[in-house]
């Protein structure tokens, strides 16, 4: 299944990556017949011998096929159903291959093969004039299923009865191929007698609801966006690590076009992730940021650092901060309940492996008065602000550190255990 790669990274825009993960499945497949056992090892050797007739591979190829136009895809997917042909052929239809080695057949037929296999396969050898719909208009699901990429809308102009064209402009309806595929949901959907206005894809569409929420305004702790959200059939998930995830299902939306909206917005945040990837900076991803001073009271050393705020529990603000001594927590990511006691101290923990807010509540449960989170991701020197989960069960402050900054505090911690203490504090305003 994991063939499908290749084509996921086509769609990505990386295309010499994909073709030299393609080359790696295409020599698994040489080397078993041309066929693709359910597993293999690094070296390639199957591991386990069945052969499903699986689409990724296939599907794959396609993709490569439409981007490069080398003919070497086709010749594999030619290869590859000649053996299916060949091997899997029965007097009823297919069967699977228990053993891709010994020939031998099990009584099996995996629905997959006829909805996403044979798709495949028709698409790879087919001129675009014979398939019936422009591919270019559609993306096809994981279980190649056509989604348009249009939103398609209806005026009041009519349709000529006889020549199916709208009478003010030369614009056909969905083509017969298209009402064969989608045919029963047009139907009861869209009345035959109406001319479709210009489409428009999703994304270079226009907000039509001007109240609608927008990303740059959005706060998860806010109902009201969270209810907006909700509206347009979006809704919010703990993803089981540091984020929260918004989860976009149309069907879910309270209409049609609070659906678009819907895309919009998470078009909006899918941008707002990039350019946080890319270190950018808008007004999309300010964080409101805080300050770390640690001091060594054995050797008067004292460090000021620049951190994200957390999103639960106090914050850090009007004058509100804590000072107490530091200790590293155990285990260090925090994830579970904490080992000894932190009574007393702002405890230092590593990012990763649960919440942010889980992090935290077991340094509160072992009796810490704050938490320290510092980024251990390579090569990472953004500063986040933690999202929490939505509960209101934090009392004590919390701030994210860069994993530069984090060395540099665990570097004075570890030379001074006894006497070094933390103050997390609002922004100090400076004057030279």
């Amino acid at each position: 299944m994991q063939a499908f790669w290749p084509g996921v990274q086509v769609m990505a825009g990386d295309i010499a990556e994909a073709e030299r993960v393609w080359h790696h499945y295409y020599q698994v497949s040489r080397n078993n017949h041309f066929t693709i056992p359910e597993a293999f090892l690094f070296d390639e050797r199957m591991y386990w011998p069945q052969f499903y007739m699986r689409p990724e591979f296939i599907e794959s190829s396609y993709l490569l096929y439409q981007a490069t136009n080398d003919p070497k895809y086709v010749e594999a997917g030619a290869r590859i159903m000649h053996a299916m042909e060949r091997r899997c052929r029965v007097m009823c239809g297919y069967a699977s291959l228990k053993n891709t080695n010994t020939g031998e057949l099990e009584d099996r037929l995996d629905s997959f093969v006829l909805a996403e296999t044979f798709k495949y396969l028709y698409l790879l050898f087919a001129d675009k004039s014979n398939v019936g719909v422009d591919m270019d208009q559609y993306v096809l699901t994981t279980e190649a299923h056509l989604v348009p990429i249009h939103v398609q809308r209806f005026s009041s102009e009519k349709v000529n009865a006889s020549t199916g064209v709208c009478e003010n402009r030369n614009v056909s309806t969905r083509s017969w191929a298209e009402r064969q595929v989608f045919g029963p949901y047009m139907d009861q959907e869209y009345s035959g007698d109406t001319c479709p206005e210009v489409d428009q894809p999703y994304f270079n569409r226009k907000r039509q609801v001007t109240s609608s929420l927008r990303a740059a305004d959005f706060d998860y702790r806010n109902s009201e966006h969270v209810a907006i959200l909700r509206s347009m059939g979006i809704t919010l998930e703990p993803t089981g690590g540091d984020k929260i995830q918004l989860i976009h299902n149309v069907a879910l939306s309270h209409s049609e076009q609070l659906g678009v909206e819907g895309v919009i917005f998470m078009k909006e945040i899918t941008d707002h992730a990039a350019r946080m990837a890319d270190g950018q900076r808008s007004h999309l991803e300010a964080i409101p940021m805080k300050e770390l001073v640690a001091r060594s009271l054995s050797n008067n050393k004292e460090l000021t650092f620049q951190a994200g705020k957390a999103m639960f529990g106090p914050d850090i603000t009007n004058g509100y901060s804590v000072t107490a001594p530091v200790i590293q927590g155990v285990p260090p990511e925090g994830c579970t309940q904490m080992r000894g006691t932190g009574t007393g101290h702002i405890v230092l923990l590593f990012r990763g492996g649960c919440m942010f807010v889980e992090k935290v509540r077991h340094v509160q449960a072992a009796g810490g008065v704050g938490a320290v989170i510092m980024d251990n991701t390579p090569d990472a020197s953004t500063v986040l602000a933690m999202s929490g989960d939505g509960k209101d069960d934090v009392d004590i402050p919390s701030l994210f550190l860069s994993k530069e900054d984090g060395e540099a505090l665990l570097e004075m911690y570890e030379g001074d255990r006894l006497t070094t203490i933390v103050e997390l504090r609002d922004m100090q305003t400076r004057t030279e």
